[in-house]
């Protein structure tokens, strides 16, 4: 595992503890130098000014953890299943601790409590950000607290009580409708190997309703067989297995791309690997997620798409077209992966269709009246 400073802080607040002063040699022979008593072990705090004294902390030293605390911490990361949940709450940590830092440095001395939690919340709202990302940013250190709590290394924690925002608006994600869906997919050249990578990529998006992590950690061994049908074997988010039917179009996609680029799916490799790698040359690896968001913006915008889409919109499409069809909420939850069913209507893209709007349905019969002519 990486040290815990690349997972926090990396050497963040290093400026933090002064240095101590160089020791002071004899001015004679007779007088001997008087050693000074060691200073007490400071985390997070100082006075206002730089020739004061330095007082201790009665906080952790979270920045540069030692013993049992950085344990705790390590095991913390590691209890994350999921390598994205764990780079995620190490990224919050992160931010968290800076902002920590930077007001210390303002401020003084800071303690661990409530209202240092509630004043990171009201920097996050003064960024901007979407309420949805504050209040993970949120959920990170309450769970992160409490493991520390549970831990024996603090009593309290200073996150349990402070409000969530709790949004209720809908996300900003646009998806495709099915005119737009056809002509994304009539984007690739399917005579090169990079276009037969990309198309099976928009198909097995827009058909099976991957995550763009889930599609970029595919392997050969993930396609399997069993009674007939051909399907993913997935491990989403928490580590949740499921099963995902791969169609026929789906499946002469990907015997197409493993034609054009001389690949078998005997093995453990990656499923889709670069075409080339300039930079290092090494291409028997994983493709980047980067490079999807890549696809989904080119062939969107060669179908004349305007509006901004990316992988998610693909996601959020196959689960609107899916309930188009009226496929039951059960089977559109484990299709999505999804604990419980209440994700269906926030990803459904096109419940508020505008062809597809209740108002022209309704019918009273004949009511409109004759205006009179106007002059």
């Amino acid at each position: 595992m990486a040290s815990l400073g690349s997972l926090l802080l990396r050497r963040l607040g290093r400026r933090s503890t002064p240095r101590p002063k160089p020791r002071q040699r004899p001015t004679s022979k007779t007088t001997p130098a008087v050693r000074k008593a060691p200073r007490p072990t400071l985390t997070l705090a100082r006075t206002q000014t730089r020739k004061e004294t330095l007082v201790p902390a009665p906080v952790l030293d979270l920045v540069r953890p030692t013993g049992a605390l950085k344990k705790s911490i390590e095991a913390f990361l590691l209890d994350q299943r999921s390598e994205n949940t764990r780079r995620a709450y190490s990224k919050d940590l992160k931010r968290f601790l800076k902002y920590w830092l930077e007001r210390r440095e303002r401020s003084g001395l800071l303690t661990l409590d409530r209202g240092l939690v509630i004043g990171y919340k009201d920097a996050l709202l003064s960024e901007g950000l979407e309420h949805t990302t504050i209040d993970r940013h949120l959920a990170s250190l309450r769970s992160f607290f409490r493991w520390l709590v549970e831990d024996g290394h603090i009593e309290k924690n200073p996150a349990e009580n402070v409000r969530f925002l709790n949004p209720r608006r809908e996300s900003k994600t646009q998806g495709f409708t099915d005119e737009e869906v056809l002509k994304v997919l009539k984007g690739p050249d399917l005579h090169t190997r990079t276009g037969s990578l990309h198309y099976v990529i928009l198909m097995i998006l827009f058909y099976c309703g991957l995550r763009r992590s889930e599609l970029c950690d595919l392997r050969m061994n993930q396609i399997q067989t069993e009674r007939g049908y051909r399907f993913f074997r997935l491990r989403g988010k928490g580590n949740a297995e499921r099963i995902v039917v791969i169609r026929d179009p789906v499946w002469n996609a990907i015997e197409h791309y493993l034609y054009v680029n001389r690949k078998s799916l005997n093995g453990d490799a990656p499923l889709f690997t670069p075409i080339r790698n300039n930079r290092t040359l090494r291409v028997e690896k994983p493709i980047d997620p980067s490079l999807v968001f890549y696809i989904v913006r080119k062939y969107s915008n060669l179908a004349g798409i305007t509006h901004r889409v990316s992988p998610h919109s693909c996601r959020a499409t196959a689960i609107s077209n899916a309930r188009d069809h009226n496929v039951p909420d059960r089977a559109i939850q484990e299709f999505a992966g999804w604990s419980t069913t209440t994700m269906i209507t926030r990803y459904d893209k096109r419940k508020s269709s505008l062809e597809k709007s209740a108002v022209h349905s309704i019918d009273y019969g004949q009511t409109e009246r004759k205006f009179p002519k106007q002059n």
